[in-house]
């Protein structure tokens, strides 16, 4: 019997291919603080949420049986949310940010757009960089002024090491071999110091 088990799950493997890692998302929604983010339980959850509509709240898309409904929620009572295609968007002071990257060292995006092309590219759109410490940290410009502020006392091996970043090099040029802002990467290998 063990014989014929052990043929049947190594056919089966063979069948199936090479192993392939389980994905793990953020379930779409509502989420009232950061740590129920972390343990990923949105409240309310749904299929689908967006910031902001006519009237200025976070709606969350909620099925009922057949047909959706869309929940509002104030979105000072709420850390953020996750939208139908994953993306995590987290309101603080009247403000979207795009979560890009989640650590002790959180790093933001924000798409700003000016009248007339006056902020950025031929479309008047630029993207622009944010940082906080950690989930429910204070929101600050990704820039090497506030990172000196922010981790002068409690990292100086990182302040040091933005400090000497060469004029060709920027804070948030992205390695796609590791997945990581060039900021971030800094923050890990000062981090041990």
């Amino acid at each position: 019997m063990n014989r014929t088990r052990r043929l049947l799950v190594g056919v089966l493997s063979l069948l199936a291919g090479p192993a392939t890692a389980q994905v793990f998302t953020i379930p779409p929604g509502a989420y009232r603080t950061a740590a129920a983010y972390h343990r990923k339980q949105p409240q309310p959850a749904g299929l689908d949420a967006f910031y902001p509509d006519k009237r200025g709240q976070l709606v969350v898309v909620v099925p009922r049986g057949p047909k959706t409904t869309k929940l509002r929620v104030a979105p000072d009572s709420v850390w953020g949310y996750v939208s139908g295609k994953g993306r995590t968007f987290r309101l603080f002071r009247n403000e979207e940010y795009r979560l890009e990257h989640a650590d002790t060292l959180c790093v933001y995006t924000q798409i700003a757009t000016a009248v007339n092309g006056a902020l950025g590219g031929a479309n008047g759109a630029g993207t622009r960089y944010f940082f906080s410490r950690g989930l429910t940290g204070l929101v600050f410009p990704l820039t090497t002024r506030y990172l000196r502020e922010a981790y002068e006392a409690s990292n100086p091996g990182f302040v040091a090491a933005v400090g000497q970043l060469r004029i060709d090099k920027s804070l948030v040029d992205f390695d796609r071999e590791t997945g990581l802002f060039r900021v971030t990467t800094l923050y890990r290998e000062t981090a041990g110091r």
